[in-house]
């Protein structure tokens, strides 16, 4: 009987241990970032109580996100001087290890959630800079014709994109890449 008790005590120890781990690895492939601070910034409200830091080392860095804090979105940045080089970039604490690569085209992959929001921002990238460019051509523009057809062409690329945002907010209503995405729309 006491074996069986000491058996049953041990395998609630060992389950209360298991842990919903939340791991960030990134790369920055240049060497000119080493001994550079990393910041996981939380993406609303963010204090100096819950800014994480991490150094570049070996071209790695690495963040262990704690149960309580994961399925939230976060910024991961670099101080102003180097944010040319390397853009912040958005992701979501959630189980599992997310892979970062830090760099002018930030990327993120590895779970769930972050790979959808990935397939957003690659997305968001390429109707932002046809938008712009666009624009600046409906900018340039004196034939009011010429305008015309534009504005419709302007027009058109937010249409759909407010219809892929809405739907890929409402798949994912209830995760933070849902919350995160409609909070962006709301703010538009």
């Amino acid at each position: 009987m006491k074996r069986i008790t000491l058996l049953l005590f041990i395998l609630i120890c060992l389950a209360a241990c298991v842990e919903n781990k939340c791991v960030i690895e990134g790369k920055v492939l240049d060497a000119g970032y080493e001994g550079e601070v990393v910041y996981l910034v939380p993406f609303k409200n963010p204090t100096r109580k819950t800014v994480d830091s991490t150094v570049i080392q070996n071209g790695n860095f690495r963040f262990n996100v704690k149960p309580k804090k994961q399925n939230q979105v976060y910024i991961i940045r670099v101080k102003p001087v180097l944010r040319l080089k390397l853009q912040d970039i958005i992701v979501i604490a959630e189980q599992g290890i997310i892979q970062v690569n830090f760099n002018q085209r930030s990327s993120s992959s590895g779970t769930p959630l972050n790979h959808t929001l990935q397939q957003w921002k690659e997305r968001k990238r390429v109707i932002d800079s046809t938008y712009y460019s666009l624009r600046r051509q409906y900018n340039k523009e004196t034939n009011e014709a010429e305008k015309r057809q534009l504005q419709t062409r302007l027009d058109s690329i937010l249409q759909s994109y407010h219809v892929y945002a809405d739907s890929l907010s409402g798949k994912n209503k209830d995760n933070a890449v849902g919350q995160l995405i409609g909070s962006l729309l709301e703010n538009k």
